[in-house]
């Protein structure tokens, strides 16, 4: 099996992220079957890696597990093999825009690299593996259907003056089911007609989760909602927002209509009530996406306001395993226009391993202390002496080999090679700018002779 060992995400706007899995390398001495990777997500969908064996090479692939009919996944990734040696003789490939679908779920090359120059030039670890990074980036989930557009007279209209809704198929994101209900107003007349849109969740309904997402209505685009962020409770069911055509002006007499939805991302939320005026009763219970148990305390014994949040769950990290987790907290006022505040040095992220008490993480606020004890704090119910905060899960990957070993040596070699290659280029620059500088001087110096010499000939 290929064991997810590291992970890091770049924080770029492409959200790039690299997986770094260790391969068992007799799959280049031995004809052996494809040897895969447990599911890992990226850009919430579950995917797998794959290394497949021939006489001569290895072959490295991508695939999609969570495919849906009409969804497309657009993405760049790039494979490397490590090479315990020189980061200039790392073996790569990388395909750019390819599109994952529920025909065609798997990417990759089958003649990445040859077996024997694996073997020769030192891509065996230590350990006994390869070192395989799978990076991801760029990534575009879209989801396309088509709804047969009801004729004029038919479907039966409710109370509100709309026909029975128009609904998409389910398609999977973020590791739940989705559709988009269309809601034609049959009250108004086609010239004025209008249409109600709306975004459903039909599964994970522990969460609280936002959603961002665009719809595009019509073969031509006729509507496009542009970029939204939308939260949806634990129902599931999104806030409507109404299109002013009718589904027919939409369709422009076309027998269906054309639906596109790109979902750009969705993060699950735990809602939690905690008491920050009370020593004894300052702590509350909350879950993360994988039902998870967590704590937070908060601590009111500083200068400005604090929340501890502990992993209960601690002791269930698998042996020989790192858990790391990722979230972000915001903090909601209760004043009428319910403003909500990320905490100032968010996101926050951490790695896991198995013992009895997690020893808490701190995460500090810039609201006063003074400004939470005061009665008509912004913050505080009045009732409970309550705050409400928003946790949001962002990652959670479950890493093998906990403990810092040879394999880390590699990628801080390789970054210490690459740091002087840097610095070597940079005194070249340096070099190469002083010398441009010494030639222009004496070009300038050749310049100023020629004109005085031709000054004092025009003279005499």
């Amino acid at each position: 099996m290929a064991k997810l060992c590291r992970f890091v995400k770049l924080q770029d706007r492409f959200n790039a992220q690299v997986f770094s899995f260790a391969v068992p390398s007799r799959i280049l001495t031995e004809l052996m079957p494809e040897v895969y990777s447990k599911d890992f997500v990226y850009g919430h969908q579950r995917w797998n890696v794959s290394i497949t064996r021939t006489e001569r090479h290895i072959g490295a692939f991508l695939k999609l597990q969570t495919p849906s009919q009409g969804l497309r996944c657009r993405l760049d990734f790039s494979f490397t093999v490590i090479n315990r040696e020189h980061f200039t003789k790392n073996i790569s490939f990388i395909e750019k825009s390819y599109e994952f679908t529920s025909e065609c779920q798997k990417h990759g090359r089958k003649t990445f690299a040859e077996t024997e120059d694996l073997l020769a030039r030192n891509f065996v670890q230590e350990s006994g593996d390869l070192l395989l990074e799978l990076e991801m980036r760029n990534i575009h989930n879209i989801f396309e259907c088509f709804l047969r557009v009801p004729k004029e007279g038919h479907g039966g209209n409710n109370r509100h003056g709309y026909v029975d809704r128009l609904e998409s198929t389910y398609f999977l994101f973020g590791l739940s089911d989705w559709s988009v209900s269309l809601f034609p107003d049959s009250s108004s007349t086609e010239a004025d007609g209008s249409v109600a849109v709306q975004l459903q969740r039909h599964s994970s309904f522990d969460h609280m989760c936002t959603v961002r997402y665009r719809v595009i209505l019509g073969d031509e685009g006729t509507f496009d909602s542009g970029d939204m962020e939308q939260m949806l409770d634990a129902s599931g069911v999104g806030e409507p927002f109404t299109v002013g055509a009718s589904v027919t002006r939409l369709a422009r007499g076309r027998s269906t209509l054309r639906i596109k939805v790109e979902m750009t991302s969705v993060v699950y939320v735990s809602e939690v009530a905690v008491n920050v005026l009370s020593r004894s009763k300052n702590r509350a219970h909350l879950y993360d996406r994988d039902k998870q148990a967590w704590m937070v305390e908060a601590d009111p014994s500083g200068r400005y306001l604090a929340f501890k949040l502990y992993y209960t769950d601690i002791s269930h990290v698998p042996r020989r395993f790192t858990r790391y987790v990722a979230w972000h907290v915001r903090l909601l006022s209760r004043s009428g226009n319910a403003r909500v505040v990320r905490l100032p040095q968010g996101p926050y992220s951490k790695y896991y391993v198995q013992q009895d008490v997690d020893d808490g993480f701190i995460m500090s606020t810039d609201v006063p202390v003074e400004e939470v004890s005061d009665p008509d704090s912004m913050w505080v119910d009045p009732d409970d002496h309550k705050v409400t905060l928003y946790v949001e899960w962002l990652e959670s990957h479950l890493l093998v080999t906990p403990n810092y070993n040879s394999q880390d040596d590699v990628t801080r070699l390789h970054k210490h090679q690459m740091t002087r290659e840097i610095m070597a280029l940079q005194a070249e620059n340096y070099a190469l700018e002083k010398q441009l500088y010494s030639y222009q001087q004496s070009i300038a110096k050749k310049d100023s002779r020629g004109r005085s010499e031709s000054f004092e000939l025009v003279q005499k």
